[in-house]
Protein backbone atom coordinates (compact mmCIF):
# COMPACT_ATOMS: atom_id res chain seq x y z
CA UNK A 1 0.00 0.00 0.00
CA UNK A 2 1.14 3.42 -0.86
CA UNK A 3 2.94 4.76 2.47
CA UNK A 4 1.38 8.22 1.79
CA UNK A 5 -2.39 6.38 2.52
CA UNK A 6 -1.15 6.55 6.26
CA UNK A 7 -1.52 10.76 5.98
CA UNK A 8 -4.93 10.35 4.26
CA UNK A 9 -7.38 12.55 5.95
CA UNK A 10 -11.55 11.42 5.98
CA UNK A 11 -12.73 15.22 5.79
CA UNK A 12 -10.38 15.45 2.86
CA UNK A 13 -12.00 11.62 0.98
CA UNK A 14 -15.61 12.67 1.61
CA UNK A 15 -14.88 16.22 0.19
CA UNK A 16 -13.96 14.28 -2.44
CA UNK A 17 -16.73 12.43 -2.69
CA UNK A 18 -18.93 15.22 -2.29
CA UNK A 19 -17.49 16.76 -5.28
CA UNK A 20 -17.86 13.73 -7.48
CA UNK A 21 -21.22 14.11 -6.68
CA UNK A 22 -22.47 17.55 -7.14
CA UNK A 23 -20.03 18.32 -9.85
CA UNK A 24 -18.58 20.92 -8.28
CA UNK A 25 -15.58 21.70 -6.05
CA UNK A 26 -17.26 25.26 -5.26
CA UNK A 27 -20.68 23.52 -4.12
CA UNK A 28 -18.54 20.70 -2.62
CA UNK A 29 -16.69 23.22 -0.37
CA UNK A 30 -19.63 24.82 0.45
CA UNK A 31 -21.40 22.00 1.62
CA UNK A 32 -18.56 20.88 4.21
CA UNK A 33 -17.63 24.78 5.17
CA UNK A 34 -14.33 25.40 3.43
CA UNK A 35 -13.16 28.26 1.11
CA UNK A 36 -12.30 27.17 -2.73
CA UNK A 37 -8.71 27.68 -1.59
CA UNK A 38 -8.90 24.98 1.70
CA UNK A 39 -11.03 22.37 -0.77
CA UNK A 40 -8.20 22.76 -3.60
CA UNK A 41 -5.39 21.93 -1.23
CA UNK A 42 -7.58 18.91 0.31
CA UNK A 43 -8.15 17.39 -3.46
CA UNK A 44 -4.86 17.63 -4.10
CA UNK A 45 -4.22 15.78 -0.66
CA UNK A 46 -6.26 13.00 -1.69
CA UNK A 47 -4.72 12.97 -5.33
CA UNK A 48 -1.06 12.43 -3.44
CA UNK A 49 -2.46 10.02 -0.98
CA UNK A 50 -3.33 8.01 -3.82
CA UNK A 51 -0.55 8.73 -6.04
CA UNK A 52 -2.82 9.49 -9.14
CA UNK A 53 -4.82 12.08 -11.04
CA UNK A 54 -8.01 11.60 -9.65
CA UNK A 55 -10.02 14.77 -11.55
CA UNK A 56 -9.42 17.75 -13.70
CA UNK A 57 -8.29 20.93 -12.18
CA UNK A 58 -10.77 22.79 -14.45
CA UNK A 59 -11.82 26.68 -12.86
CA UNK A 60 -15.57 26.08 -13.00
CA UNK A 61 -15.95 22.17 -13.73
CA UNK A 62 -15.03 19.25 -11.56
CA UNK A 63 -14.76 16.32 -13.48
CA UNK A 64 -13.21 12.91 -12.58
CA UNK A 65 -10.99 11.12 -13.92
CA UNK A 66 -11.31 7.10 -15.07
CA UNK A 67 -9.21 6.48 -11.97
CA UNK A 68 -11.37 8.61 -9.76
CA UNK A 69 -14.83 7.61 -10.85
CA UNK A 70 -13.64 4.19 -9.90
CA UNK A 71 -12.45 4.97 -6.71
CA UNK A 72 -15.50 6.39 -5.53
CA UNK A 73 -17.70 3.89 -4.81
CA UNK A 74 -14.46 2.56 -2.90
CA UNK A 75 -14.26 5.13 -1.04
CA UNK A 76 -17.74 5.37 -0.23
CA UNK A 77 -18.04 1.58 1.10
CA UNK A 78 -14.68 2.23 3.16
CA UNK A 79 -15.96 5.12 5.22
CA UNK A 80 -19.22 3.51 5.83
CA UNK A 81 -17.17 0.08 6.99
CA UNK A 82 -15.14 2.50 8.89
CA UNK A 83 -18.10 4.47 10.63
CA UNK A 84 -19.42 0.98 11.68
CA UNK A 85 -16.47 -0.60 12.85
CA UNK A 86 -16.03 2.45 15.46
CA UNK A 87 -19.63 2.73 16.59
CA UNK A 88 -20.09 2.35 19.96
CA UNK A 89 -23.31 0.03 20.83
CA UNK A 90 -25.12 2.63 22.05
CA UNK A 91 -28.14 3.19 18.84
CA UNK A 92 -27.29 6.93 17.37
CA UNK A 93 -30.29 9.41 16.77
CA UNK A 94 -31.68 8.35 12.97
CA UNK A 95 -30.88 12.28 11.09
CA UNK A 96 -34.48 13.31 9.91
CA UNK A 97 -34.52 16.07 7.20
CA UNK A 98 -38.27 16.89 6.88
CA UNK A 99 -40.10 20.05 6.01
CA UNK A 100 -41.62 22.17 9.01
CA UNK A 101 -45.41 21.73 8.01
CA UNK A 102 -44.41 17.52 7.64
CA UNK A 103 -42.80 17.38 11.31
CA UNK A 104 -45.43 19.37 12.80
CA UNK A 105 -47.53 15.76 12.09
CA UNK A 106 -45.02 13.06 12.23
CA UNK A 107 -42.54 14.33 14.85
CA UNK A 108 -44.64 13.80 18.13
CA UNK A 109 -45.65 10.45 17.50
CA UNK A 110 -42.44 9.30 16.15
CA UNK A 111 -40.58 10.51 19.38
CA UNK A 112 -42.53 7.58 21.00
CA UNK A 113 -40.67 5.31 19.69
CA UNK A 114 -37.48 6.52 18.45
CA UNK A 115 -35.09 8.77 19.19
CA UNK A 116 -34.22 11.74 16.06
CA UNK A 117 -32.03 14.21 15.09
CA UNK A 118 -33.97 16.66 12.87
CA UNK A 119 -33.40 18.87 10.75
CA UNK A 120 -35.93 21.50 8.75
CA UNK A 121 -35.26 22.26 5.51
CA UNK A 122 -36.70 22.12 1.57
CA UNK A 123 -37.23 19.20 -0.05
CA UNK A 124 -34.84 19.42 -2.74
CA UNK A 125 -32.03 20.07 0.49
CA UNK A 126 -33.48 16.95 2.12
CA UNK A 127 -32.70 15.18 -0.87
CA UNK A 128 -29.19 16.65 -1.13
CA UNK A 129 -28.62 15.86 3.13
CA UNK A 130 -29.99 12.02 2.19
CA UNK A 131 -27.73 11.66 -0.94
CA UNK A 132 -24.51 13.27 0.73
CA UNK A 133 -25.01 11.17 4.02
CA UNK A 134 -25.60 13.93 6.18
CA UNK A 135 -29.01 12.58 7.13
CA UNK A 136 -30.34 9.19 7.48
CA UNK A 137 -33.84 9.68 6.42
CA UNK A 138 -35.81 12.52 4.54
CA UNK A 139 -39.88 12.49 4.67
CA UNK A 140 -41.07 14.87 1.50
CA UNK A 141 -44.35 15.20 -0.72
CA UNK A 142 -43.27 13.48 -4.13
CA UNK A 143 -42.77 16.99 -6.36
CA UNK A 144 -39.44 16.09 -7.82
CA UNK A 145 -37.25 12.96 -9.40
CA UNK A 146 -35.07 11.23 -6.67
CA UNK A 147 -32.25 9.31 -7.97
CA UNK A 148 -29.68 7.50 -5.83
CA UNK A 149 -32.07 6.65 -3.10
CA UNK A 150 -34.29 4.42 -2.43
CA UNK A 151 -38.04 6.12 -2.06
CA UNK A 152 -41.12 4.38 -0.17
CA UNK A 153 -44.27 5.67 -0.30
CA UNK A 154 -45.76 6.47 3.10
CA UNK A 155 -48.65 8.77 2.72
CA UNK A 156 -51.14 10.17 -0.19
CA UNK A 157 -53.39 13.02 -0.33
CA UNK A 158 -54.11 16.58 -1.51
CA UNK A 159 -53.40 19.89 -1.87
CA UNK A 160 -56.57 22.19 -1.63
CA UNK A 161 -58.17 25.37 -0.48
CA UNK A 162 -58.97 26.24 2.99
CA UNK A 163 -60.82 27.94 5.57
CA UNK A 164 -61.62 28.14 9.21
CA UNK A 165 -65.45 28.01 8.10
CA UNK A 166 -67.03 25.30 6.03
CA UNK A 167 -69.28 27.58 3.65
CA UNK A 168 -66.88 30.68 3.15
CA UNK A 169 -67.89 32.85 -0.10
CA UNK A 170 -65.28 33.51 -2.91
CA UNK A 171 -62.87 35.94 -1.92
CA UNK A 172 -58.91 36.52 -2.54
CA UNK A 173 -56.73 33.25 -1.58
CA UNK A 174 -53.49 33.50 0.52
CA UNK A 175 -50.97 31.18 -1.41
CA UNK A 176 -47.30 30.03 -0.63
CA UNK A 177 -44.32 30.43 -3.10
CA UNK A 178 -44.87 29.39 -6.71
CA UNK A 179 -43.96 25.50 -6.84
CA UNK A 180 -45.63 22.75 -9.12
CA UNK A 181 -48.83 22.36 -7.03
CA UNK A 182 -49.51 26.04 -6.78
CA UNK A 183 -48.86 26.36 -10.33
CA UNK A 184 -50.93 23.23 -10.77
CA UNK A 185 -54.29 24.89 -9.00
CA UNK A 186 -53.56 28.72 -10.78
CA UNK A 187 -54.06 26.27 -14.21
CA UNK A 188 -56.73 24.28 -12.86
CA UNK A 189 -58.75 27.65 -11.46
CA UNK A 190 -58.45 29.79 -14.74
CA UNK A 191 -59.97 26.45 -16.56
CA UNK A 192 -62.76 25.88 -13.86
CA UNK A 193 -63.86 29.77 -13.63
CA UNK A 194 -62.82 30.93 -16.35
CA UNK A 195 -60.53 33.45 -14.98
CA UNK A 196 -57.34 34.10 -12.93
CA UNK A 197 -57.15 33.28 -9.22
CA UNK A 198 -57.26 36.41 -6.98
CA UNK A 199 -54.23 36.35 -4.55
CA UNK A 200 -54.64 38.21 -1.34
CA UNK A 201 -50.96 37.36 -0.08
CA UNK A 202 -47.99 35.30 -0.92
CA UNK A 203 -46.70 33.48 2.46
CA UNK A 204 -43.69 30.98 2.31
CA UNK A 205 -44.85 29.00 5.10
CA UNK A 206 -47.30 26.35 4.84
CA UNK A 207 -47.71 26.19 8.39
CA UNK A 208 -47.42 29.96 8.77
CA UNK A 209 -51.15 29.69 6.59
CA UNK A 210 -52.68 27.44 8.90
CA UNK A 211 -51.89 29.29 12.01
CA UNK A 212 -53.65 32.56 9.71
CA UNK A 213 -56.63 30.50 8.21
CA UNK A 214 -57.32 28.87 11.98
CA UNK A 215 -57.49 32.29 13.31
CA UNK A 216 -59.33 34.57 11.09
CA UNK A 217 -61.91 34.12 7.66
CA UNK A 218 -59.13 33.81 5.25
CA UNK A 219 -59.05 31.08 2.50
CA UNK A 220 -55.14 29.53 1.85
CA UNK A 221 -53.60 26.46 -0.33
CA UNK A 222 -52.39 23.84 2.34
CA UNK A 223 -51.78 20.12 1.73
CA UNK A 224 -54.76 18.44 3.29
CA UNK A 225 -52.45 16.93 6.91
CA UNK A 226 -51.71 20.36 8.05
CA UNK A 227 -55.42 21.59 7.39
CA UNK A 228 -56.88 18.90 9.15
CA UNK A 229 -54.30 19.41 11.66
CA UNK A 230 -55.48 22.99 12.21
CA UNK A 231 -59.16 22.21 12.13
CA UNK A 232 -59.94 23.68 8.64
CA UNK A 233 -62.53 22.62 5.89
CA UNK A 234 -61.94 22.78 2.28
CA UNK A 235 -63.69 25.53 0.49
CA UNK A 236 -66.59 24.40 -2.01
CA UNK A 237 -66.20 27.19 -4.85
CA UNK A 238 -62.44 25.79 -5.91
CA UNK A 239 -61.55 22.75 -8.77
CA UNK A 240 -60.89 19.54 -8.04
CA UNK A 241 -57.47 19.10 -5.95
CA UNK A 242 -54.17 18.14 -6.92
CA UNK A 243 -52.73 14.97 -5.57
CA UNK A 244 -49.26 13.91 -4.33
CA UNK A 245 -47.83 11.32 -2.34
CA UNK A 246 -45.40 11.79 0.45
CA UNK A 247 -42.15 9.66 0.39
CA UNK A 248 -39.24 8.47 3.11
CA UNK A 249 -35.97 8.24 1.18
CA UNK A 250 -32.62 6.78 2.31
CA UNK A 251 -29.79 4.67 1.43
CA UNK A 252 -28.35 1.30 1.93
CA UNK A 253 -27.47 0.55 5.79
CA UNK A 254 -26.23 -2.03 7.78
CA UNK A 255 -28.69 -5.35 8.04
CA UNK A 256 -29.34 -3.43 11.80
CA UNK A 257 -29.63 -0.23 10.68
CA UNK A 258 -31.66 -0.94 8.09
CA UNK A 259 -34.31 -2.60 10.37
CA UNK A 260 -34.73 0.62 12.47
CA UNK A 261 -34.98 2.50 9.38
CA UNK A 262 -37.79 -0.10 7.85
CA UNK A 263 -39.36 0.30 11.43
CA UNK A 264 -39.51 4.13 11.41
CA UNK A 265 -41.23 4.19 7.52
CA UNK A 266 -44.28 1.75 8.84
CA UNK A 267 -44.29 4.49 11.83
CA UNK A 268 -44.43 7.09 9.17
CA UNK A 269 -47.16 5.34 7.02
CA UNK A 270 -49.30 4.32 10.03
CA UNK A 271 -49.24 7.91 10.63
CA UNK A 272 -50.32 8.97 7.52
CA UNK A 273 -52.81 6.07 7.19
CA UNK A 274 -54.57 7.40 10.52
CA UNK A 275 -58.02 8.34 10.91
CA UNK A 276 -56.68 11.31 12.32
CA UNK A 277 -55.36 12.15 8.17
CA UNK A 278 -57.86 10.97 6.49
CA UNK A 279 -58.52 12.67 3.48
CA UNK A 280 -61.68 15.46 3.71
CA UNK A 281 -64.16 14.36 1.11
CA UNK A 282 -65.37 18.05 0.72
CA UNK A 283 -69.37 19.00 1.67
Amino acid sequence: MNRLLSYLRMADLELFITAAHLKSLGKAASFHNLNQSAASAAILRVEAAFGRSLCTHEKRQFRLTTEGAALVPKAEAWLKQFRDTIATDAPRPIRVVTTHAIARVVVPALLSVESIDLTLMRPDGAYEAVLMDEADIAIVLDNAPWEGVTSVEVGIGSFQLYSRLPKVPLVPVILPENQIEVLSLMQRWEKTHNKRLEIKARIPSWSLIADICANSQEVGFLPDFLARKAGLHPVPWQPEPSRYRILALHRPSGEAFQRRLNGFIVQCHEIFASDNFILYSGD
